[in-house]
């Protein structure tokens, strides 16, 4: 540990020779919370809920093993051994070394059972089990490639971690007719509860023109031909199956971009629900077809009637990849073909937030709010945030590819770079949430009151979350009540600020070249303090203030120790008893 307490000695000393020459704002005691670190190796961690973790290292003065982290108590998990991979799973586990061993972040139990794939394997015996019962003409029956007499392989879909696992697979289609590919895709939950993700396309209006006439239809589905001003089953729609691809589930809905098909034989398409075809770059016309980019919002929910048998979405709602307007978006997106590395998306609260890395390894982030307006559905991107720092480890660990970064359970992004936890605000910009070592570059959360972040190399970690427990190796050790080491405030607006042991700090505290002082119960003092006879001025955040200060129409000088003067002269300023301008 002495590299690590030699850093530390620097940065003391060069906090030290810091003068603070301003108040420090409102936002770094309010803002975010200070946590510290404690010494220890970790080299891999995932967090849960309720102050329950998954801890490979050696840490808490224990050996090198792999814990479960409980209410503080660090249970050694020895059927596991340290180093493994691990990633979370399913809604309470951690897959250990693909699949060797699963951890149960409910019990901390392990196990050698095969949970993932053998819920993989009961969700395609269930899916094939009701397929076969509902479909009636849907899909091809005695070909090679059907699926409804043998059993399914599924793949699971994206979606935020401990979540509902749903999956995919692909049907043959019996009828190709209005299709751009042969086979259907088919979503599932583990019951087989499924939906035919290719039928419904959400009643997307066309307006066409024949002879001089305009005619407006909905386009509901991709079986169904639709009728334009005088020729029956002119309209079709299709989506490309090939190419639909899944960015993202919550409770209620699956999200994927897809590429839709309107075609025509006689007329010509003028609008897409309401917007003009002509002239707007989102729609890409060839003769006899107009195609345009979406995003889907498909319902889990099954609709009450079937289509040929098999079940289908309740609702889907298609919006198009372009503004109000119907300029063309896909150039905006943060993916690979706009020049982007291990780019993705999330779902938080109905939202699509979109990210990415960028050549020069800076994080870019933008959320794209799905949206209608006069019947025209289309994504309404925010602001780019780009140039956005992030910590990049030499051991990958639970951050996204080696980067330190992490989706929580609800879907939130979260970031590290110089000291900082960041959250994304679901809109246009990064939030701090805590302030920790300035060496961690990697982390694990759950949510905002869940996380593990640490720095392998320089042996030092700090736990958000849980309960400090005695360090005691029976399973009886007594715990004491949750303590966060950092600034902690109560439910009348009051701060303190605990210590890594625990307790509360009192009297002077220096944190960050700032200077703080606690009152003998530990509660922040605001405004004039008089210590010893001296008197000192804190501001709204709880910092002391130096310099200049106007207090309600009063001047005042403090000097760079925080001490008011007084009976003298700055700057030319009489200074009077009180320690008042004399004017």
């Amino acid at each position: 540990m002495f590299r690590r307490a030699n850093k530390i000695t620097s940065l003391l000393l060069a906090a030290a020779a810091i003068v603070s020459i301003a108040p420090a704002t409102g936002a770094y005691a309010a803002d975010y919370k200070k946590i510290e670190a404690q010494d220890g190796t970790i080299y891999d961690a995932v967090a849960y809920k309720d102050g329950k973790f998954y801890i490979d290292g050696e840490v808490n003065d224990k050996d090198e093993a792999v814990y479960y982290l409980n209410n503080g108590k660090y249970n050694d998990v020895s059927d596991i051994d340290t180093g493994s991979s691990v990633a979370a799973y399913g809604d309470k586990y951690v897959d250990v070394s693909n699949g060797d061993y699963f951890l149960d972040l409910g019990t901390g139990k392990a196990t050698d059972e095969s949970i993932k794939s053998n819920a993989e394997d009961d969700a395609a015996a269930a899916l094939r089990k009701k397929i076969k019962k509902d479909t009636d003409g849907r899909y091809v029956e005695g070909s090679s490639a059907n699926q409804s007499e043998a059993i399914p392989t599924v793949t699971e879909l994206p979606g935020a971690k401990f979540g509902e696992v749903w999956y995919e697979t692909q049907y043959s289609a019996q009828d190709a007719t209005n299709k751009n590919t042969s086979y259907l895709n088919v979503y599932t939950d583990a019951n087989g509860a499924y939906i035919d993700a290719d039928y419904n396309l959400g009643k997307i209006k066309v307006t066409t023109t024949e002879s001089g006439v305009s005619k407006t239809v909905s386009v509901d589905n991709t079986n169904d031909k639709y009728d334009a001003n005088t020729t029956k089953g002119d309209v079709t729609g299709s989506v490309d199956s090939t190419t639909a691809k899944v960015i993202g589930q919550d409770a209620d809905y699956i999200y994927r971009t897809a590429t839709v098909t309107i075609s025509t034989t006689n007329s010509i398409v003028q609008k897409i629900n309401g917007i003009a075809v002509s002239g707007n770059s989102a729609f890409k016309q060839t003769t006899g077809a107009v195609t345009f980019d979406v995003i889907q919002k498909i319902s889990k929910a099954q609709a009450s009637d079937n289509i040929k048998g098999a079940k289908y979405a309740k609702t889907v709602t298609a919006y198009v990849i372009s503004d109000d307007k119907g300029a063309d978006k896909t150039g905006d997106l943060i993916n690979a073909a706009n020049g982007y590395t291990d780019s993705g998306y999330t779902v938080v609260d109905g939202k699509i937030v979109n990210y990415g890395i960028t050549s020069d390894k800076q994080i870019a982030t933008q959320t794209i709010t799905l949206k209608g307006t006069n019947g025209y559905t289309y994504t309404d991107f925010a602001d780019l945030s780009k140039g956005e720092d992030i910590e990049k480890s030499s051991d990958s660990g639970n951050s996204y590819d080696g980067y330190a970064f992490d989706i929580d359970a609800s879907g939130n992004l979260w970031r590290l770079n110089g000291g900082y936890i960041y959250e994304w605000n679901n809109d246009k910009d990064w939030d701090k949430v805590y302030k920790v070592d300035g060496s961690f570059d990697e982390m694990s959360v759950y949510n905002k009151d869940n996380i593990v972040a640490w720095n392998q190399s320089d042996a030092v970690y700090s736990v958000i979350g849980g309960t400090k427990a005695d360090d005691t190796t029976t399973d009886t050790a007594a715990t004491t009540p949750a303590v966060t080491a950092g600034w902690v405030q109560a439910t009348n607006g009051t701060w303190t600020y605990n210590k890594a042991d625990g307790t509360k700090a009192a009297g002077w505290l220096n944190l960050g070249g700032n200077w703080y002082y606690l009152k003998a119960d530990g509660v922040m003092g605001t405004g004039w303090v008089n210590d010893n006879g001296t008197w000192y001025f804190l501001s709204a955040s709880g910092a002391m203030a130096t310099g200049w200060l106007n207090d309600n129409g009063t001047w005042y000088y403090l000097n760079s120790s925080g001490a008011m003067l007084a009976n003298t002269t700055v700057d030319g300023y009489v200074l009077g008893a009180n320690g008042a301008w004399i004017r």
